[in-house]
């Protein structure tokens, strides 16, 4: 059973975190006249400045949805940066490449209770640094429809 953590590793482990990004840079570019016109029975805006340039920046850097993305594919690299390499290698095994605990201790050297630990460090460790920033996002992560 996989949890909302796992959820986040995998999808940067396998690159989905970079295309949810792109995806939703792309979403708020395109999509930005379906915004509702909040100047309900006023008159003319005064001194309207309308640059499209300056209002996608706007738009990118006001969605907490992006940042929260952003914001977890930063951490990860960041944490990633100060771990020990069979750690990582272990990380990219379980969660790129999905291979099974007992297969990832074998190529290791080590017990599976050992790399089962090293992955809960882990996660223990970028679960703190994550936390609300996991809550919002599982909520807008798409379910695969099968097929």
């Amino acid at each position: 059973m996989t949890d909302k953590l796992d959820n986040v590793l995998s999808d940067y482990f396998t690159g989905r975190l970079d295309m949810n990004i792109n995806m939703r840079r792309l979403e708020l570019k395109y999509n930005a006249d379906s915004l509702t016109d909040e100047n309900v029975g006023g008159g003319r805006k005064q001194n309207d400045y309308n640059n499209p340039i300056e209002s996608a920046m706007i738009r990118e850097e006001n969605d907490q949805y992006l940042k929260d993305l952003r914001y977890q594919k930063e951490m990860i690299e960041m944490m990633l940066s100060t771990t020990l390499d069979c750690r990582k290698r272990v990380l990219v095994a379980k969660y790129k490449y999905n291979e099974k605990w007992i297969k990832i201790s074998q190529k290791e050297h080590v017990d599976e209770r050992t790399v089962r630990a090293w992955r809960d460090d882990f996660k223990e460790v970028i679960g703190v640094w994550l936390g609300s920033s996991v809550r919002t996002i599982t909520r807008f992560r798409p379910t695969l429809v099968p097929a």
